[in-house]
């Protein structure tokens, strides 16, 4: 059991005297490491054995691994610590980290105080289930843009960004983010993972859209509570699937693709054109495409599979 005593805790005695002692608090993230350790000795040892100790150390940066929200940051505050404002931005660098690694161009997010000042340069918010390793996330994006004011919204596992230059807001959003759920012999409902999954391919599309009202006074952005101009949104019930391929999106659009369903987005003489089938009754549980991995030595590679 990990115990951190780290920060000390002010009581009052019955007697009305006031104390402070080292208080203790359950480190859960870290318990699941903890547990993989094991140091054994014929007797209780009592000192000197720090070195025969087996040591775990994290390079990441702290951001990396969490960002607490313990307090809520006044209006006129330029301190983000351990706000869901200062959350927020730990969240945008991570994702300028995994996405500049994946030949797509975006500006980097500032300092804080601009933060404060004029809001953030973009919202960008990826599903961990797109990974959650980011060596996996970056293998499903690769090439494109992401311009300054920019949303960017990915709420399903089975996704493939092919040089897609976004300019404005794009979200998509998925009921069966990882899989979809079957109940067994107890009653008792079990999460399949890649079984009925929605499931999004983007390659070489634009998307163009006035996006999100940066001007609006009333926007909480940790909160995603934002005016939009404009926005395009993927909805994708159950394991419908979504395809959108050198096409270029521009304005106020919203593609609800009806499970069992699949829809291609191609460009058109009006712009684009449209195409909804029904899946195959043989590819209803596994999707049309899935993610292949193989585990190279301490890497993962991904490849995309046409069934």
């Amino acid at each position: 059991m990990v115990l951190n005593t780290k920060k000390p805790i002010v009581y009052v005695d019955l007697f009305g005297n006031c104390h402070s002692v080292s208080g203790g608090r359950l480190e859960c993230t870290m318990q699941n490491i903890a547990d993989n350790f094991s140091n054994t000795h014929l007797s209780r040892c009592y000192q000197g054995v720090e070195e025969e100790l087996d040591t775990y150390i994290v390079y990441n940066e702290r951001r990396r691994v969490t960002s607490s929200a313990k307090r809520k940051r006044r209006h006129s505050e330029s301190s983000l610590h351990q706000t869901p404002d200062g959350s927020l931005l730990d969240i945008l660098r991570n994702s300028y980290d995994i996405l500049s690694h994946c030949e797509i161009e975006l500006p980097e997010i500032g300092n804080n105080d601009k933060y404060v000042g004029s809001g953030p340069s973009y919202l960008i918010l990826l599903h961990p289930a797109l990974g959650p390793l980011w060596e996996v996330t970056r293998q499903k994006f690769h090439g494109g843009s992401i311009s300054k004011g920019s949303e960017l919204q990915i709420e399903l596992a089975e996704f493939l960004w092919r040089n897609v230059q976004l300019d404005g807001s794009l979200i998509v959003v998925a009921d069966n983010v990882m899989g979809s759920t079957t109940i067994d012999d107890n009653g008792e409902p079990i999460m399949q993972y890649g079984y009925r999954c929605g499931r999004c391919k983007l390659q070489d599309v634009t998307v163009l859209n006035r996006g999100i009202d940066w001007s609006f006074r009333d926007n909480i952005y940790w909160k995603l509570d934002v005016q939009r101009f404009e926005a395009v949104k993927v909805i994708l019930h159950g394991n419908a699937e979504f395809e959108a391929n050198k096409v270029v999106l521009q304005g106020n659009h919203t593609f609800e693709v009806p499970d069992g369903c699949r829809m291609k987005v191609t460009s058109g003489d009006s712009g684009f054109e449209i195409q909804l089938d029904p899946l195959e009754p043989n590819l209803l549980d596994s999707g049309t495409w899935h993610w292949n991995y193989e585990v190279n030595g301490a890497h993962i590679l991904l490849e995309p599979v046409e069934l």
